[in-house]
């Protein structure tokens, strides 16, 4: 049996179970109830939500999660800003979370210099009778390496924003036959390279998740923070707060990037103005 490492190598993914407790899902899942009280929206999302609110930050330091964090992209992991909450929200397109979203364009992925080490950790919450899968198409986080020139054609246009609108269109999912769906159950979490291609299923009821990331401090670690927190501004990514800047660099987890747009690159994915109209939406 391959060792979660060299699943998650070949596959660009992890699934961790039992790293919450019964206890931790009710605190985060009532958490998250209380924040959509305060909403018109019955679903939303809040880009930097697990940094901006305080009740969510002992979710950085679980020790179960941040031991398979370590032993997929190595014991230098850090809290990386590149998190979320979401309440009643799915992406029902196939899209990826890193800076270079199409295959071979820009800076995410040469790995000659220095390898890409970055993880999304998503913990969900709601009941698994509500239907809610998350899709991966294993393989994606590196095309080059895992699948043939053919499977990479087809998936690259299959995964294009022309595509995707026709996808949603037409009620027909074009990577079905790549992918892999993942039943969550609550506190369920799913380690994944932000590279990999990947999407969520319509569901019933309220899903409930939350967010967040970490990264082995590298060139590749300062382009997604710089990304994220300075170059994405429909987010509104915040600076830390200090108290939390604290508990990081007391636990070994913090890492100090200078502010450097440069450092984002060339092909980084930046919404349209349509995109953004219509997210704000989910907001």
């Amino acid at each position: 049996m391959n060792s979660p490492k060299e699943f998650f190598d070949r596959n660009g993914f992890y699934v961790l179970k039992g790293a919450w407790s019964e206890q931790e899902i009710g605190y985060y899942k009532e958490k998250l109830h209380q924040l959509a009280a305060k909403r018109s929206k019955k679903a939303w999302t809040l880009p930097d939500g697990v940094s901006k609110e305080a009740a969510f930050w002992p979710a950085i330091f679980n020790e179960k999660v941040l031991q398979t964090v370590r032993q997929l992209i190595g014991p230098e992991a850090c809290y990386l800003q590149h998190n979320d909450l979401h309440v009643g929200f799915s992406s029902l397109t196939w899209h990826r979370d890193s800076v270079n979203r199409t295959f071979g364009k820009g800076g995410d992925w040469d790995e000659t210099t220095q390898p890409y080490r970055l993880l999304r950790v998503g913990t969900y919450l709601q009941s698994g009778d509500s239907g809610f899968r998350l899709g991966m198409v294993p393989g994606s986080q590196r095309p080059d390496v895992h699948l043939s020139q053919s499977q990479q054609r087809e998936i690259n246009q299959r995964s294009s924003t022309l595509a995707s609108i026709t996808s949603l269109t037409m009620g027909k999912d074009w990577l079905n036959k790549y992918a892999e769906w993942i039943r969550t159950e609550p506190g369920d979490t799913i380690l994944f390279d932000p590279r990999i291609l990947h999407t969520g299923s319509k569901f019933e009821g309220v899903k409930y998740s939350f967010f967040t990331a970490y990264g082995v401090p590298n060139l590749h670690f300062e382009r997604h923070y710089n990304y994220y927190r300075h170059a994405r501004t429909d987010l509104e990514y915040q600076a830390l707060a200090p108290a939390l800047v604290e508990k990081l660099r007391a636990n070994g987890l913090y890492a100090a990037v200078d502010t450097d747009l440069d450092a984002v690159g060339s092909n980084a994915y930046i919404p349209s103005s349509t995109f953004s109209y219509i997210a704000k939406y989910f907001k």
